[in-house]
């Protein structure tokens, strides 16, 4: 069962999607190898209707339309690398953002008992559109309010996980300590031990003795 078509995304859902396209072990892994992969993310996410999702990919053939969904999140991810690396971003991937953005449900006022309120209006030719422009605009938000500064991504340069650093003091680092944070700590910890062993003098009469690497076995962080 997918979730009530909301419109809305916070910016935990746009890491999710930036990470549909992940790295392990240096490696990268497709998580929308194919059209009903994006499709299923967007509509379990209230993004967008199943059908009308599956409709447009029909229409504008699924290979062609998963592409875009992909480029949206590959100019998008070129962003947050960007933003949080703290250097100039790709002018195409800031068009290509600035496009999905148009694609944005306007808002509009609508009667109601004591006036009005406000409502949305949206666009029934592009549903995707619409889901892709919601995802996109927690980031463009973050940007426009100064609030990028707990963006992440992962130290670890064989995953690069995008997240939020919702620590309290804000100095999260990786994406899980149990896995990539302890990894850094378990090497950092065996290059330690080689450097004091190579410079450890020998002793009168003996060779000096080799380090060998074992395995190293830490216990998570506090």
């Amino acid at each position: 069962m997918t979730a009530d078509h909301t419109h809305t995304a916070d910016i935990d859902t746009t890491a999710d999607f930036l990470n549909t396209l992940s790295i392990d072990d240096g490696l990268e892994v497709e998580h929308f190898a194919t059209a009903g992969d994006a499709i299923a993310f967007l509509a379990e996410r209230g993004l967008g209707h199943d059908e009308a999702l599956r409709r447009q990919a029909a229409e504008a053939g699924e290979r062609r339309w998963l592409e875009r969904v992909r480029l949206t999140r590959s100019a998008l991810r070129a962003l947050w690398d960007a933003q949080v690396e703290q250097r100039v971003p790709d002018a195409a991937a800031i068009a290509a953002v600035n496009a999905v953005l148009r694609e944005a449900p306007r808002i509009e006022l609508v009667m109601g008992d004591n006036c009005c309120g406000i409502g949305h209006g949206h666009s029934a030719d592009d549903p995707t559109g619409e889901a892709l422009a919601r995802l996109v605009e927690p980031f463009v938000t973050a940007v426009g309010s100064g609030t990028t500064d707990r963006l992440r991504i992962c130290a670890n340069d064989e995953c690069r996980w995008a997240f939020e650093d919702s620590s309290r003091a804000g100095r999260r680092r990786w994406c899980d300590m149990s896995s990539c944070g302890n990894a850094a700590k378990a090497r950092r910890h065996r290059e330690r031990r080689k450097a004091e062993a190579a410079s450890a003098p020998p002793v009168d009469g003996l060779p000096a003795i080799r380090m060998i690497d074992e395995p190293t076995v830490l216990g998570s962080a506090g």
